[in-house]
């Protein structure tokens, strides 16, 4: 029950009104706040929460209808209801200009005191509706059957005056209907109405069952039984309902069973409030929290198994750039490479999932790379599954990461086989998208803007919606033990977010299929200003101080500076690497720090080398993912960062590029 007091707030220009408006209302137990002027009760309205404003329109300076727009153009003040007093109306026109200013009513002077009474009394009574409702928010658990006894209390006390009943009824902010004993919707307000999209006349010849989702029907039979039963008298649920374009809405129901003067039940009456917005951020949050869980599992693996890749692919590179093109050892050294680097995708695919692996992202092509990558589909799907590809006229550039743009598209296309294994139609297509606020509110995801569309359809089995419901989920798979990681569509879900991209899918059981991936479109000009692919770097002569702990690595990267002619001077850990160039500051060019090491980590070190030497230029290198690196802290400003595995050229470049700088 709400115990605050109610207040009013009267507006006019003249005191004595002021004093005869208290008289009139002064034993309704209203706390009645006074302003002489339209600034004294914009500033009063934002200062306190009022039940009602009775406001005189004829003002000086501000008249009434300014100060109503003025309330109603600010947040704070537009849930305010506004009757006007005036003394006369010059003609019709007069009159609409107050209700598109907002008000929702006017008293003519000079007043009737039941009508002004009445009329203060229903305001007040939707005011403390409100306030209650807006209270359950904090207290919910605590104030459920309460709040529940009041709203059917108060519906109950309006049926005595059908005037005050209807501005209730059709003013208040959550949804109401009376509902007929076999479920046909007798009568709904226009809150109700707008939840749902629909016109009240056209609501009112639906039935309850009509609009609410064919898997919630029968959710709260046992609860309507009690009611009918006089074994409870009000009950609360969350069902899913319908909305007229076929869109789902959550509701929040509280119904209660009217009865009649001998205890017959009459009709229910339903309150409802929308609370899809609500459950929206409930899954994202458990998505997201699902995502966190195996991205932190993806950063904890990520260092040791980068090392190791590295080891790998730097002696590879190495031999490869030593061995003659006709080496009969050269096809085996190339599979054992291309092998590692398939492996080092794997990693950047598990942390792009998480999104925990900073992509290098560049202008791509969509037609293109879906093109070129159509045969490697065709093995994937297999002889028995056409593949169909149709492609948007214009050409269609996004700002991404060619190497997971194609995983993603793999992925999709083992996922299509194992639905189809008699044999099907696997269709990649690619559009045009405008998203505008419309598609936003229909769909429910976005920001606006121009988009590429990926879509990607099967002919296959299809998904239930439980399947549906848990698709993206880590770990989530249908197939049998030993057939799936759970990681494939979990990992489409991680680039596709990276790519500040969206996926919906679309699956009937039987029917098969579609998931649609909406990447934002970059303008031509960033595309023009791309840089194309660099050159075989060049070495040098200069000397660099490698500090790595790990001896496997340390021996690789000397191996590769020295083949790029570099003089190399080797510490093991942190304070090693500070001591050496310590005694030699003056013939030292660049230090190469790993980020994580012994007695002294790679940040520490640096913070101390350049205090010997402000103006050296400093390289990181790590295995640990970027997001750790920045949340513990570690890397220093102004210092640039490889993340391994990365290849002689590339690292060798990166050297160069900082001398040359």
């Amino acid at each position: 029950m709400w115990k605050q007091p109610v207040s009013i707030l009267l507006v006019d220009d003249r005191a004595e009104n002021l004093t005869a408006l208290e008289a009139l209302l002064g034993d309704l137990g209203l706390a009645m706040v006074k302003a002489l002027s339209g600034n004294d009760a914009l500033r009063l309205a934002l200062k306190q929460n009022f039940a009602l404003v009775l406001m005189d329109v004829q003002m000086p300076e501000m008249d009434g209808f300014e100060t109503a727009e003025l309330m109603r153009a600010n947040p704070k003040t537009r849930h305010i209801p506004i009757i006007f007093v005036t003394a006369g109306m010059k003609d019709l026109s007069y009159q609409f200009k107050g209700y598109d200013a907002g008000a929702v009513d006017y008293l003519l002077k000079p007043l009737e005191p039941a009508i002004l009474r009445s009329k203060v009394r229903v305001f007040c009574e939707l005011h403390v509706q409100r306030c209650v409702l807006e209270e359950r928010e904090a207290t919910l658990e605590a104030l459920v059957a309460e709040r529940t006894a009041i709203l059917v209390r108060t519906a109950e006390n309006l049926l005595e005056s059908e005037e005050r009943y209807r501005n209730a009824f059709e003013l208040a902010a959550v949804g109401i209907a009376h509902v007929a004993l076999d479920g046909q919707l007798v009568r709904v307000n226009v809150s109700m109405c707008d939840a749902l999209g629909y016109a009240p006349g056209e609501l009112q010849k639906l039935a309850l069952r009509d609009i609410t989702h064919g898997d919630d029907q029968d959710l709260d039979k046992e609860q309507v039984q009690q009611l009918l039963a006089g074994k409870s008298t009000t009950y609360e649920m969350e069902k899913r309902f319908l909305r007229k374009n076929g869109s789902i809405v959550w509701g929040h129901m509280a119904v209660a069973l009217a009865r009649g003067e001998s205890g017959e039940p009459i009709h229910y009456i339903t309150v409802f409030e929308n609370i899809t917005a609500r459950k929206q951020l409930e899954q994202q949050l458990r998505q997201s929290q699902k995502m966190e869980a195996i991205g932190q599992l993806a950063g904890g693996i990520a260092h040791d198994f980068n090392n190791l890749l590295s080891v790998i692919i730097g002696y590879g590179n190495l031999a490869q750039m030593k061995m003659d093109a006709d080496d009969p050892l050269k096809c085996n050294l190339d599979q054992i490479v291309a092998a590692a680097e398939k492996a080092a995708q794997l990693t950047k695919g598990l942390l792009a999932f998480s999104r925990k692996q900073e992509m290098k992202q560049q202008p791509v092509e969509l037609n293109g790379l879906i093109e070129s990558v159509t045969k490697i589909l065709k093995r994937v799907i297999g002889e028995d599954i056409q593949l169909e590809t149709s492609f948007h006229e214009g050409t269609l550039f996004i700002n991404g990461d060619s190497g997971q743009i194609d995983q993603v598209l793999m992925n999709l296309a083992t996922n299509a086989r194992d639905a189809m294994p008699d044999g099907g139609k696997f269709t990649v297509s690619t559009d045009l998208q405008e998203i505008e606020d419309s598609f936003i509110t229909m769909h429910g995801f976005g920001k606006p803007g121009t988009y590429a569309l990926i879509n990607v359809s099967d002919s296959g089995k299809g998904m239930d919606q439980h399947t549906l419901q848990n698709i993206f989920d880590p770990f989530f798979t249908t197939k049998e033990v030993g057939k799936g990681t759970g990681l494939g569509m979990s990992i489409v879900y991680g680039i596709v977010t990276q790519h500040n991209g969206y996926i919906k899918v679309y699956s009937e059981p039987e029917i098969g299929t579609t998931f649609r991936l909406y990447l934002p479109l970059i303008e031509t000009a960033e595309v023009e200003e791309a840089k194309l692919s660099p050159a075989l770097p060049r070495g040098g002569t200069e000397t660099i101080l490698l500090a790595e702990d790990d001896q496997a690595i340390r021996d690789m990267e000397v191996s590769i500076l020295q083949d790029f002619g570099y003089l190399v001077m080797v510490a093991r850990d942190g304070q090693e690497a500070v001591d050496i160039f310590r005694e030699n500051r003056g013939s030292i060019d660049l230090v190469l720090l790993d980020m994580i090491m012994p007695k002294k980590n790679g940040s520490e070190a640096c913070r101390e080398i350049r205090m010997l030497a402000p103006q050296v230029k400093v390289l990181f290198i790590s295995g640990y993912t970027a997001d750790l690196i920045q949340e513990k802290g570690l890397l220093e400003k102004g210092v640039e960062l490889v993340i391994k595995p990365v290849s002689p050229p590339d690292l060798a470049r990166k050297v160069r590029e900082l001398l040359d700088g």
